[in-house]
């Protein structure tokens, strides 16, 4: 079933509603396996399924990176039609056009992509609360590569009192521990080689860090290692605590790497939990 109405949407859903529980999958379309590990997860749990495709305009602070944004609608279709999802969700432009009300969210969305795309998090939030808010789902599957993004949607959940429940799956990766993306598919062949430093570089900090800590000055190390590596940019490379992406403190929490840089005019992120509670400490990360 594809639906591209918000009336025809909800009067679909309503009826289903009081039979199944729904599980909704937010995307923009141009699968890989990452996407389809989501979709299949939500499959093998026998929910009403529904998928949405839409590259939303107001996530976009740079108009060029929308328009280049990888689009295979066509295919996209016939492979959910293949695995059998049950609704396809193909918004009209309307649901965003002229908007004029906008979701902020504080803190989680102020650092990270949040400095490097202005407006990026308001526009996700704005959209995912249209989607909640017409779907009403049981479930939302997100992907942890995104993992910035799945803390925005959870406070989003928590503020406007939604019952759904967030599923958040493993980063899917290639052969070289390149996380996938839509945006792989820009990447040129010879470039695409040197991207796997991302994902080197994120496993050897955390050992470093695992076995004897490192200082902060130490990122700057892993910053020029990447950029030697081919890459034209670093965004940041920091350690944050993983609840609420705070700088680490005194008082040892969960904590994770992230990363964010540009290899062939494609920016990529990617990031890891480290295995053991962190600290910060006269300028050393134990």
């Amino acid at each position: 079933m594809i639906i591209k109405k918000k009336k025809l949407l909800q009067k679909a859903l309503s009826s289903i509603r009081e039979k199944r529980q729904i599980t909704f999958i937010p995307t923009m379309g141009n699968f890989h396996k990452g996407h389809l590990s989501l979709i299949n997860y939500a499959k093998k749990k026998k929910d009403f399924t529904v998928v949405s495709i839409f590259v939303n305009p107001l996530q976009f602070d740079d108009k060029e990176d929308f328009n280049l944004y990888p689009r295979t609608l066509k295919n996209d279709i016939d492979l959910l039609k293949d695995i059998g999802v049950d609704l396809i969700y193909i918004p009209q432009p309307s649901i965003v056009n002229n908007n004029l009300s906008f979701i902020k969210t504080n803190l989680i969305s102020e650092n990270l992509c949040g400095l490097d795309r202005p407006g990026h998090f308001s526009g996700v939030s704005t959209i995912i609360l249209k989607f909640l808010i017409l779907i009403q789902p049981d479930r939302i599957i997100l992907g942890e590569k995104d993992y910035q993004q799945t803390l925005v949607i959870k406070q989003i959940i928590k503020d406007f009192f939604f019952p759904t429940k967030v599923l958040i799956l493993p980063t899917v990766r290639d052969e070289s521990g390149l996380a996938l993306s839509s945006r792989n598919s820009l990447i040129g062949k010879k470039k695409r080689l040197s991207a796997k430093v991302i994902f080197e570089s994120l496993n050897l900090l955390a050992q470093e860090i695992i076995e004897d800590g490192i200082s902060i000055s130490r990122l700057h190390f892993y910053k020029i290692k990447i950029l030697k590596a081919g890459f034209e940019k670093v965004n940041y490379l920091e350690i944050l605590k993983e609840k609420n992406l705070l700088p680490l403190d005194d008082y040892p929490d969960k904590a994770r790497i992230f990363i964010s840089a540009v290899i062939d005019n494609v920016r990529l992120i990617d990031n890891i939990s480290l295995k053991k509670k962190l600290k910060l400490k006269k300028g050393k990360i134990l």
